[in-house]
């Protein structure tokens, strides 16, 4: 830095200053200018940032109501749940040897501790529920819509059991059953859900600046 001598070529004196080069400040700027305009980022930079943050944005899905959509997706999850559970129960008869029917999905008086049929179609039922949030993470998609699905295909199932041994299911392990079920699709496939639609925010997609 330049600094003009406070004595002048005649002997009188004048105040000194410092030697500029236009910028207002020595040497051109000071380090705390320069540091702000990296915080705030120059022309170019704080372009690139702002089209990174507008792609950013546009990878969120913009939900509208639409009735056709919430209704394949019903009949998708409600023919997930039924394909997986008779997997499960022909997978289970089969290890034991015993012939699957129809009353192991419908019949809700034979859910229970005391029969083998009954053994075996409560885990029938439980591995479904691990099925069917799988189910969820692949045709839903959002965490937010888990519960509701959920509840919507148990309760078709409900109304299957009512008119399949025409009577309403009173049974109490039945409904712990199904209680149990609805709390592990639920919970998992909300969970997996989420993990999804967390992997698709790209956080390092904004470009970093030397400091």
């Amino acid at each position: 830095m330049g600094w003009i001598s406070p004595h002048s070529e005649n002997g009188s004196v004048r105040p000194a200053f410092p030697l500029t080069l236009g910028m207002g400040s020595p040497l051109g700027s000071s380090p705390s200018s320069r540091a702000g305009r990296r915080c705030h980022g120059d022309g170019p930079l704080a372009e690139a940032r702002l089209v990174s943050l507008q792609g950013m944005a546009g990878q969120f899905r913009s939900y509208v109501w639409d009735p056709v959509l919430i209704l394949s997706q019903i009949v998708l999850m409600q023919t997930v749940y039924y394909g997986s559970l008779g997997l499960w129960l022909a997978l289970v008869d089969g290890l034991v040897r015993s012939s699957p029917s129809l009353d192991q999905m419908f019949d809700a008086e034979i859910l229970g501790f005391s029969t083998p049929p009954g053994r075996l179609s409560m885990m029938s039922f439980i591995l479904n529920a691990l099925t069917c949030a799988l189910g969820l993470l692949y045709f839903i998609r959002r965490g937010k819509q888990c519960l509701d699905f959920t509840v919507t295909v148990h309760f078709f199932h409900l109304l299957g059991c009512w008119f399949y041994s025409s009577r309403f299911p009173s049974a109490l392990t039945w409904w712990l059953v199904q209680a149990v079920c609805i709390a592990l699709m639920a919970v998992i496939g909300e969970y997996l859900c989420m993990r999804t639609e967390l992997k698709e925010i790209p956080l390092n997609s904004v470009p970093k600046s030397n400091v």
